[in-house]
């Protein structure tokens, strides 16, 4: 989006000049932060960043649907269920979900820790309820022509320009923080703290490893060919497992079985279900559009 964009004011940089610089904007924060508790201001920016795109997109789907764009056009058709896109559909609303690695540092970061139940059933029930809203209205207002994302389906302007550019914003400031975890755990790992290396040595040291991981980032995804599709096979076999399978066998592991009531033990068989067949539906459709962009080049 950013490319396209630029395009038309006049700037010629390529997608992967793009890809180089907002890494860089990703690692500001990455060098700067050192605990979960001080992304708060990156957390409520994405918060009011996805209310916005919310808005916009519902308002605008509602104002201008398929038969107003397009009036001398056939209506667009709608189905209850279309099952060729289920295994993608169950792959990106567990991704959609994928907040959950960053939980236990999250809550530890808590002023209030015993709030944490409270809180995580609030963000679930908004990011479901968010994700219904755009869904419904989008599918309401575009039928069987809606396009992914919604947002290249609302009509061209200010109101969707705005919202793009809000959602990336909120995708490249929201990409530190899931790394901010991945930190945290290193460092606790390994012991880099200023009490054992001193402040000095432990801020180069932690600079310079997560400075490395930011760029091998970058370099992964400018180096591999449609990573677009690379990144939904990724999705599809590490994220499902990670967000969906993992949690539930370490709960099982932890507590056993026999602590789990029976409607617990009914809805974990359902989430294990429902994974197992996004990870196995989404990595094919996920290899299959890798080979056909690589078929045509």
């Amino acid at each position: 989006f950013i490319h396209g964009l630029v395009v038309t004011l006049g700037v010629g940089l390529s997608e992967k000049i793009w890809m180089v610089i907002v890494a860089v904007i990703m690692w500001i924060p990455v060098a700067i932060l050192k605990q979960m508790s001080e992304a708060a201001f990156m957390a409520i920016f994405g918060l009011v960043a996805s209310v916005v795109v919310i808005i916009i997109s519902t308002v605008m789907s509602l104002k201008d649907p398929y038969t107003k764009m397009h009036p001398s056009e056939p209506a667009p058709s709608h189905s209850a269920a279309i099952g060729v896109g289920i295994p993608v559909a169950l792959s990106s609303i567990v991704f959609s979900f994928s907040g959950t690695v960053v939980y236990p540092h999250v809550e530890a970061a808590m002023k209030k820790p015993r709030q944490w139940p409270m809180v995580v059933l609030a963000s679930m029930l908004f990011s479901a309820a968010a994700y219904l809203l755009i869904g419904i209205t989008g599918y309401w207002a575009y039928g069987d022509q809606v396009v992914s994302p919604v947002l290249d389906s609302i009509p061209t302007g200010a109101p969707a320009t705005v919202a793009k550019i809000m959602i990336t914003l909120h995708v490249i400031i929201a990409a530190p923080i899931l790394l901010l975890s991945f930190y945290l755990e290193i460092e606790k790992q390994f012991n880099i703290t200023p009490e054992r290396l001193g402040k000095k040595r432990e801020f180069i040291i932690r600079l310079a490893y997560r400075s490395v991981v930011v760029a091998a980032v970058c370099g992964i995804s400018i180096a591999i060919p449609y990573f677009s599709d690379f990144l939904s096979l990724i999705s599809s076999l590490a994220c499902v497992a990670l967000y969906a399978i993992v949690p539930v066998s370490c709960y099982l592991k932890l507590y056993g079985h026999r602590v789990a009531p029976w409607y617990e033990k009914i809805w974990m068989f359902v989430v294990l279900a429902i994974s197992g067949v996004a990870c196995v539906w989404g990595s094919i459709d996920a290899i299959k559009s890798l080979i056909h962009d690589s078929k045509s080049g």
